[in-house]
C-alpha cells in the first residue's frame, strides 16, 4: 500500500481485500487506500473514483474503482446528478455509467465522461488505473492542480528496480547504468521494445549480458509485455509469482541460468504463451499439470535440469505444440501415450532420462510431419515400431544407448530424408539392410556397439554425404568394401573390434581429404602398412593396433601435420633404425604414440626424439627390440604422463633429465639391460603412481627419498643388483599396493 494515500475515514481494522471465483462484492468503504477519487458536493453527497491498491494492482476492478462519501472539494459541480445516481458501491464497477472493462480480466480500461458539465480538479489517483488506455473527459470544466497525475509506479520505475532493488547484482557490461537512464524515454532503453501506438513496455530482451542477480516482483507490473528473454545470463532464485500478472505473454525465455526450486504451476494461466524455455537451469520436481492448459503452446524447452517423475501425458494434448524437449533430467516411466493427431509436432527430445519401457505401438502414426526425434541414453526395450518408418520426413533419428533389439528393418529405407541416425549401444542384430542406399541424405550413421553380423554393405559408398560412419564393436567379417576409402565426405570411420579380414586398397588416403579419424583396431587385416595414408593430411587419430598389418612403418608419417594419436601396436611391422620416429617430430601435436609388440622392430632411439611434440603424453614401445641408451633428450618432453619401454633391449644408465617430467605418472623400463644407480632425480616426480624397474642391472642403493612419493601404488625393483637394505621411509607411502624388490622372480607384495 505504499503508493496509495488514505482516506480521511479510517478503513475498518482487520477487512481483508480478496477475490474468489465466486465473485464476491467487495464493499469499497473497507478499502485501506484510496488512489483516486473524483468528488461531487452537489445535496452535500460527495462520490470518489478510487483504486485500492497495494504492492501489486489487484485482480478484480472493484478493487480498482470504489465509491465513496467523503468531505472535499475536487468535484464541485454535477449538474446531472450523473455520479450520485449511476455510480453506486452496489452495482458492478464495470457498469457504472461512463466506464469499460476489458472482457477477460474486468478491470477498467476505458472512462469516458464527455459532456456532464462536470466542474472540479482531476485526482492524481486516477495514474493507479493501469489497464486505462482510454481517458476522454472534453467538454467538461476540469482543471490539472498540483499533483500532477502520474501513473504510479510507472514502467521507468518498474524496469529501474531491476537494477536498482535488489534485480541485477553483477553487470560486467555496466549496460544498464550506460543504457538505463531515467533522462531518456525508457522505449529507447537497451533491450526495450514498445508498442507502436500506446508506447508501452511489450518486450524486455536481455539475453547473454553475463547478469547475475533475481528477478524482481516488480517486473510483474509490466502488464503489455508479451516477450521476456534474458538466457545466458547468472539469474538465480526463483521465478516471482508476480510474473503471474503478465497475461499478455507470449514468449518466455529463461535458459542457461541458475533458477531453482519447482516449475511455478501458476505458469498454466499464461493462456496466451506460445514459447516457454527454462532449459539449463536447476529447476525440480515434476512438470506441472497446469501447463496443459497452455492451448497455443508452440514450443517447451526444460532440458538440463533436475525433473524427476513421469513424462506428464498432456504433453502430447496440446494440438498447437511443435517441439517438446525435456531431455537431460531424471524423469521415469515410459513415452507418453499420443491421444490425438499432432500435425505440428516437429521435435521431440527424450534423450538423457530413465525412460523404461516399450514404444507405444502407434505412437508414430499420429506424428505424421516430425523431423527429429532423440530418445538416447535411457533404458528403452523392444523392437522399432514399424509406425516409425511412415515418419517419412524424419531428419534425424537417436535411439543410441537403450536396450532395444531386433534387426534393422528394411523400412529404415523410407526414410529419405534422414540425416543423422545412432542405434548404436543397443542389442540389434542380423545384417544391416541395403535399403539404405536409400538415405541419400545422411551425413551420420552409427551402428556401433551392437550385435550386426554379415558383411558391411558396399551400399553404403553411395552415400555421398556421409561424413560420419561408426560400425565398431559388432560382429561384422569380410573385407571393407573398397568404395569406402573413395568416399571424399567422410571425416570419421570406425570398424573396430569386428572380425574385418583382408587387407587395405594400396590407395588408401589418396581420397580421403576430410578425413580425420581412422579406427581399425581389433580386426584381422592383413597386408601391408599403406604408404598413401600419409596423404590424408587432415587425420588427427590413426588406430590399426591388433591386427596383422606387415611391412616397414612409413618415414612419410611426418608429413601428417595434425596426428595427435598413433597406435601402431600389436603388428607384424618393421623399421630397422626407428626412422620414422624422426619424422614425427613434424607433428606439432602428437600426443599419444604406441607401437608396442611389434617384434620386428629394431634399432636404437634417435635423439631427435626429445623434439617431439610440446603435447606428447603417452610413449610406448615395449617389446620392440630395441637397442642402445634413452637419450637424455626425454627430459624435454615436459607433458609425458605415461613411458612404457619395457622388454627391449636398452642398454646404459636412466637419464637424470627424466626427473624433470613434473607429470609424469607411469614409467616402465623393466625387462631391459639398464645399469648404474637409481637416479635420485626421480624423486622429483611428485605425480608418479607406478614405477617398474625390474629385470635390469642397477646397482647401489635405493634413495630413501622414494619415501616422498606418496602418490605411488605400485614399486616394481625386483632382480636387479641394489645392495643396500629397503628404506624405511618406503613404510609412509599409505597407497602402495604393491611393492616387489626380489632378488629373483618371486615378489613380495604389500597392500595397504
Amino acid at each position: 500500500m505504499e503508493d496509495c494515500k488514505p482516506v480521511a475515514t479510517p478503513a475498518e481494522p482487520g477487512v481483508k481485500l480478496s477475490v474468489n471465483s465466486t465473485r464476491e462484492q467487495v464493499n469499497p468503504t473497507l478499502f485501506k487506500s484510496i488512489v483516486g477519487s473524483l468528488r461531487s458536493d452537489y445535496h452535500t453527497t460527495r462520490h470518489n473514483i478510487r483504486c485500492g491498491i497495494g504492492k501489486q494492482i489487484m485482480e478484480h476492478p472493484k478493487q480498482i474503482i470504489g465509491v465513496q462519501q467523503k468531505e472535499s472539494s475536487d468535484m464541485s459541480k454535477d449538474p446531472g446528478n450523473v455520479l450520485a445516481t449511476n455510480w453506486s458501491s452496489s452495482t458492478p464497477v464495470c457498469n457504472w455509467f461512463g466506464v469499460s472493462c476489458g472482457s477477460n480480466h474486468r478491470k477498467v480500461t476505458a472512462l469516458n465522461l464527455t459532456g456532464l458539465g462536470f466542474v472540479g480538479t482531476l485526482p492524481p489517483h486516477l495514474g493507479n488505473l493501469s489497464f486505462l488506455s482510454l481517458l476522454s473527459i472534453k467538454d467538461n470544466s476540469f482543471q490539472i492542480t498540483s499533483p500532477v497525475i502520474k501513473f504510479a509506479p510507472d514502467e521507468t520505475y518498474r524496469l529501474g528496480i531491476l537494477a536498482k532493488a535488489g534485480g541485477v547484482e553483477l553487470d560486467p557490461g555496466n549496460v544498464l547504468a550506460t543504457n538505463w537512464s531515467s533522462s531518456t524515454p525508457v522505449c529507447n532503453w537497451f533491450g526495450v521494445s514498445c508498442g507502436s501506438n500506446h508506447r508501452r513496455v511489450t518486450a524486455l530482451n536481455l539475453t547473454g549480458l553475463g547478469f547475475v542477480g533475481t528477478l524482481p516482483p516488480h517486473l510483474g507490473n509490466l502488464s503489455f509485455l508479451s516477450l521476456l528473454s534474458i538466457k545466458d545470463n547468472g539469474f538465480h532464485g526463483r521465478i516471482p509469482v508476480q510474473l503471474s500478472n503478465l497475461h499478455r505473454m507470449k514468449h518466455i525465455d529463461l535458459g542457461n541460468n541458475s533458477f531453482s526450486g519447482e516449475i511455478p504451476s501458476w505458469l498454466g494461466s499464461l493462456t496466451q504463451l506460445q514459447v516457454l524455455r527454462l532449459y539449463y537451469n536447476n529447476f525440480n520436481g515434476v512438470i506441472p499439470f497446469s501447463l496443459g492448459y497452455l492451448q497455443k503452446l508452440e514450443e517447451l524447452s526444460l532440458y538440463g535440469n533436475k525433473l524427476s517423475g513421469s513424462i506428464p501425458s498432456f504433453v502430447f494434448n496440446i494440438s498447437s505444440l511443435k517441439a517438446i524437449d525435456v531431455g537431460s533430467n531424471m524423469f521415469t516411466g515410459s513415452i507418453p501415450f499420443v491421444p490425438i493427431d499432432l500435425p505440428q509436432l516437429e521435435f521431440i527430445n527424450f534423450y538423457v532420462n530413465n525412460l523404461t519401457g516399450h514404444f507405444p505401438d502407434d505412437m508414430f502414426d499420429r506424428l505424421p510431419n516430425l523431423k527429429d526425434l532423440y530418445l538416447s541414453n535411457n533404458m528403452l526395450s523392444g523392437r522399432i515400431p514399424a509406425s516409425l518408418f511412415k515418419c517419412t520426413k524424419l531428419r534425424s533419428l537417436s535411439l543410441s544407448d537403450n536396450h532395444l533389439e531386433g534387426g534393422l528393418p528394411v523400412e529404415i529405407g523410407n526414410l529419405s530424408m534422414l540425416q543423422f541416425l545412432s542405434i548404436a549401444k543397443n542389442h540389434f542384430q542380423g545384417e544391416i539392410p541395403k535399403q539404405i542406399m536409400n538415405l541419400t541424405l545422411l551425413s551420420e550413421f552409427d551402428c556401433s556397439r551392437n550385435n550386426f553380423t554379415g558383411t558391411i554393405p558396399e551400399q553404403i559408398g553411395n552415400l555421398k554425404n556421409l561424413e560420419f560412419l561408426s560400425a565398431g564393436d559388432n560382429n561384422f567379417v569380410g573385407q571393407i568394401p573398397p568404395v569406402m576409402f573413395n568416399m571424399s565426405t567422410l571425416s570419421t570411420i570406425s570398424f573396430e573390434s569386428n572380425q574385418l579380414s583382408g587387407s587395405l586398397p594400396s590407395n588408401t588416403g589418396l581420397w580421403l581429404p576430410n578425413l580425420e579419424e581412422l579406427y581399425l583396431a581389433n580386426n584381422r587385416l592383413v597386408g601391408p602398412f599403406p604408404m598413401s595414408i600419409s596423404n590424408a593430411s587432415q587425420l588427427t587419430i590413426l588406430d590399426i593396433s591388433d591386427n596383422l598389418f606387415s611391412g616397414s612403418i612409413p618415414d612419410t608419417l611426418g608429413n601428417l601435420r595434425n596426428l595427435k594419436r598413433l597406435n601402431l601396436d600389436v603388428n607384424n611391422l618393421t623399421s630397422s633404425r626407428l626412422s620414422f620416429l624422426s619424422s614425427l617430430t613434424s607433428c606439432r601435436g602428437l600426443e599419444i604414440l604406441d607401437f608396442s609388440d611389434n617384434v620386428l622392430i629394431s634399432g636404437e632411439l634417435p635423439g631427435l626424439v626429445g623434439n617431439l611434440s610440446d603435447s606428447f603424453q603417452r610413449f610406448s614401445a615395449s617389446k620392440c627390440n630395441i637397442s642402445g641408451s634413452i637419450p637424455s633428450g626425454f627430459g624435454n618432453l615436459s607433458h609425458l604422463i605415461d613411458i612404457k619401454f619395457d622388454d627391449n633391449k636398452l642398454t646404459g644408465m636412466i637419464p637424470t633429465t627424466i626427473g624433470g617430467l613434473k607429470e609424469l605418472q607411469s614409467l616402465s623400463l623393466g625387462d631391459n639391460q639398464l645399469e648404474g644407480p637409481f637416479p635420485s632425480e626421480l624423486c622429483q616426480l611428485n605425480k608418479l603412481g607406478f614405477l617398474v624397474f625390474s629385470n635390469n642391472k642397477l646397482s647401489g642403493s635405493i634413495p630413501t627419498c622414494l619415501g616422498n612419493l606418496i602418490s605411488l601404488r605400485q614399486i616394481l625393483l625386483g632382480s636387479n643388483m641394489f645392495s643396500s637394505s629397503i628404506p624405511s621411509t618406503l613404510t609412509g607411502l599409505t597407497n602402495l599396493l604393491i611393492l616387489n624388490l626380489s632378488s629373483k622372480f618371486s615378489h613380495w607384495s604389500s597392500s595397504n
